[in-house]
């Protein structure tokens, strides 16, 4: 169905559009004198409301052969053809209009149409076709730029939710891998450990399975980074201890899913694993009006030599930020000669009244 017919209010607002028309042929039929002006009126109005109809059938032909298409030279040549036969049939329905009208008392004294006035229709029948002709092709224009748009923001979202489910492939063996070692050795030094761990491991990879594309609550993403420190606190004892330093207005800000673990990773990996005495993660977040900060701080051997790369994890991460946020995020990393320092920038949208996650067993 046509769009326009599709809608009363569309349908209501291109009928107006054609009082400008009616306005203007009911001027040329007085001046030629054909008639007063109700005369005129009664005569124009109706032959354009049925013109006005006729003219959405060019729609049709605009779908069916684009100008940008191999029967370019066609479309024209049918369009042509079209205006002057619907042209024709403007002048003998107002022919017919006027042969009906002459038995009416309001149209005693008029004559039939002079050579003049069917010129005037015919050339203005032809105009007005063509005229919607190429308002049809400007339609379908919009149209084909929106569909367009529609694909290519498919396309973004499927590469992002590719993108995120290509970091949790690369995140979950690796973190089983250690996990099912550290099982395994403590299944025989500390069965209760070991049966610890798995619970804690559970947990963890089912908050992973459950956990969407969509942004989410920066508490939630804490949450989950919790559940993965405490199933890496069973491999690391006491060399392991986090501190957190984040406001509570933060939990609430929607973060993109899993971009605060990778920074928890490489800083166990990266620092942690390498003293013997271990330290502190620090994991810390605040947030202002327009921007959240989030940062992860450990300590690092201060003989060891500085990575040449940030790592898999923090270029994924530095990625992700930028087929969200564009230029509005940003990764930074930073070492001192005891500390490394990864610190997340993110916008606060709209969206910021997400609503805080409930506290349950793994708060």
């Amino acid at each position: 169905m046509h769009p326009i017919l599709a809608s009363r209010r569309h349908l209501a607002l291109y009928l107006m559009a054609w009082l400008p028309v009616i306005a203007l042929l009911t001027v040329a039929m007085v001046l030629t004198g054909w008639g007063d002006w109700l005369q005129s009126f009664v005569f124009v109005f109706p032959m354009a409301v049925v013109y006005a109809f006729l003219c959405l059938a060019a729609w049709y032909p605009c779908r069916a052969m684009p100008l940008n298409s191999e029967k370019a030279e066609m479309a024209l040549l049918t369009h042509l053809a079209a205006a002057a036969l619907s042209a024709l049939f403007w002048v003998a329905m107002a022919w017919v209009l006027v042969e009906g009208f002459k038995r009416s008392t309001l149209y005693a004294g008029t004559t039939g149409l002079t050579r003049e006035q069917n010129g005037i229709i015919f050339i203005s029948g032809l105009l007005l076709y063509l005229l919607s002709v190429a308002i049809h092709y400007l339609f379908a224009a919009a149209e084909a730029s929106r569909e367009a748009e529609r694909r290519a923001l498919e396309a973004e979202v499927a590469a992002r939710d590719a993108e995120l489910q290509a970091l949790k492939a690369q995140l979950n063996p690796h973190f089983l891998f250690n996990s099912l070692n550290s099982v395994a050795s403590l299944a025989t030094t500390d069965p209760a450990g070991a049966r610890d761990m798995c619970i804690q491991l559970g947990d963890y990879l089912r908050g992973t399975l459950k956990g969407g594309t969509e942004p989410q609550p920066f508490g939630e993403e804490l949450k989950q980074v919790r559940r993965f420190l405490r199933v890496e606190s069973v491999r690391y004892g006491e060399r392991l201890r986090v501190v957190e330093e984040f406001e509570e207005r933060c939990l609430g800000v929607p973060v993109p899913p899993l971009i605060l673990q990778p920074l928890v990773e490489n800083a166990l990996k990266h620092g942690i694993a390498g003293l013997v005495e271990g330290g502190e993660v620090r994991i810390g977040a605040r947030c202002g009006s327009e921007l959240l900060t989030v940062w992860v701080e450990n300590p690092v051997d201060p003989e060891s030599r500085p990575s040449s790369g940030a790592g898999v994890g923090l270029a994924n991460v530095r990625h992700r930020l930028e087929n969200v946020f564009g230029e509005d995020a940003r990764l930074r990393i930073g070492r001192s000669e005891r500390t490394y320092r990864a610190e997340i920038v993110i916008p606060v949208t709209g969206d910021r009244a997400m609503p805080e996650p409930r506290s349950d067993s793994d708060g």
